[in-house]
């Protein structure tokens, strides 16, 4: 509910520890409300319950006010934005000797995760264990103000395990303000699987994934093929060492253990792809993450449903992706720095972001693949949709890229979109500055020598029919 309220309003701290400062208020004349046909007299009762004291935090001026009143929603807003973002229940309760300092890497977070200098991934975990800690603390609170002076043993432990709970969200956090420790992540929280290498007896394993295995399904391996056979596919990628094979046959899986892939094995399927379906778990932050340092995947359908990270994150090492459709639902494949990727003729749609999308000093080979759909933000956010499309480069340092015969087309956004920083190395600068004709032939030269730069060859790609055009350059 809104309502005009008479300004200027005065401050006091609020008694309750869980709130910040209340704001005493009172109606404005004329009353207006932006609830159909509300009373006056329900509006006075409300004030009236609440001692005419709201939440600072609460109030939202009208537009249209007086400058006074612009002011004073100004402040507010600030305020607002410190609290949301910057501020932490833990400053309170720590002495820090340079808080500006903190202040500055949290702005700094806050911008990289806006400009999506952060993987989406990680941003999205990042912003669900900060809600998730805002959660469990109140949860501590309440749970605290029931306790009674002389405590029961079972509330004690109740209390306890609901602190180190908070502690242990926090101290996740503390890690993400920590620039040095963020350039690459963290990825928390996830237990890391330890890469189990290959066997010590030197055999390889061919894992069958069917839930009934006959004869003709192994007909065409040679009679000293280790087989093992599997009725899920989770027990399968368990029991893999490095050099294994896993075949999976017609049928619809899910994959808790596709989230770590640590060791170098091929999964590939058996029979018509459309047939051969990887659901991703819903309660699982990740769909596939990779760090083995070869792994290939084959011949699948992957189907994206309830996660919203990446549908493929590689991490680490490289992985190759061919024959695969991909049916996104969050985010579509992001190779990090570091890493490599090589997908040939597979199918990307439906992603919330690019189809493909590389970080500075990654690498890929992308040939064959048609790309389209993609860039489709359920948020309205004109910098993300400006920066998505088909595929995304991060430059500085440049990704390794070749492109070729890949279709890229209905994407929002540009078919390829190169994201570079503003502040660029002193050739790029004086290229700017120099005598190029302003407006679009600037833009465009500018864009013609970054593809260089890149080595980027898109005339051997059909790009069509993305809303901003075949290729772009964003500056952020």
């Amino acid at each position: 509910m809104v309502y005009l309220i008479k300004w200027p309003v005065t401050c006091k701290p609020s008694p309750n520890v869980s709130s910040y400062l209340i704001a005493r208020v009172h109606i404005a004349e004329p009353f207006s409300c932006n609830i159909a046909n509300m009373q006056r007299e329900l509006v006075d009762d409300f004030l009236e319950q609440l001692g005419h004291c709201v939440p600072l935090l609460e109030i939202y001026p009208t537009k249209g006010q007086d400058d006074v009143t612009c002011e004073i929603a100004q402040a507010l807003e600030i305020v607002r934005f410190f609290f949301d973002y910057l501020w932490r229940d833990w400053d309170d309760e720590e002495n820090c000797e340079n808080y500006s300092v903190l202040i500055e890497e949290r702005i700094k977070l806050f911008g990289d995760i806006q400009d999506g200098n952060i993987p989406p991934p990680i941003a999205q975990r990042f912003k669900r264990t900060l809600e998730k800690y805002r959660n469990k603390r109140l949860e501590l609170i309440e749970f605290q103000s029931k306790i009674k002076d002389d405590p029961s043993v079972s509330e004690a432990v109740e209390c306890w395990n609901k602190y180190y709970e908070v502690q242990m969200l926090s101290g996740i956090l503390k890690i993400w303000e920590n620039l040095r420790l963020r350039a690459h992540g963290p990825f928390f929280p996830r237990i890391l699987r330890r890469k189990k290498g290959l066997r010590d007896t030197g055999e390889v394993v061919m894992h069958v994934v069917a839930n009934i295995m006959t004869a003709d399904m192994v007909k065409e391996y040679s009679p000293d093929t280790l087989i093992q056979q599997h009725n899920n596919l989770d027990t399968a990628l368990e029991n893999s060492y490095g050099g294994d094979t896993v075949v999976i046959f017609p049928g619809e899986y899910k994959a808790e253990a596709m989230a770590m892939l640590t060791d170098d094995i091929t999964i590939k399927g058996i029979g018509k792809k459309e047939d051969i379906i990887i659901v991703s778990q819903p309660s699982s932050d990740n769909f596939i993450v990779s760090r083995a340092e070869n792994i290939k995947i084959i011949h699948l359908t992957l189907r994206q449903r309830g996660t919203f990270d990446g549908i493929i994150v590689v991490e680490s090492g490289h992985l190759t992706l061919q024959d695969c459709d991909l049916q996104c639902e969050g985010t579509g494949i992001c190779v990090l720095t570091g890493a490599a990727l090589t997908i040939k003729d597979c199918e990307i749609s439906g992603s919330q972001g690019a189809g493909i999308e590389l970080y500075p000093g990654s690498g890929a080979i992308i040939e064959g693949n048609k790309i389209h759909n993609c860039n489709n933000f359920r948020c309205t956010d004109g910098l993300a949709s400006n920066q998505g499309g088909g595929i995304k480069l991060k430059v500085i340092p440049a990704p390794v890229v070749k492109l070729s015969n890949n279709h890229i087309y209905d994407n929002k956004g540009h078919g390829v979109t190169i994201v570079q920083p503003k502040r660029r190395p002193l050739d790029a600068l004086n290229f700017m500055n120099d005598g190029a004709a302003a407006g679009d032939r600037k833009d465009d030269d500018l864009l013609t020598k970054v593809l260089e730069d890149l080595r980027l060859e898109l005339d051997s790609n059909n790009l069509e029919k993305n809303s901003l055009g075949n290729a772009g350059l964003v500056l952020t």
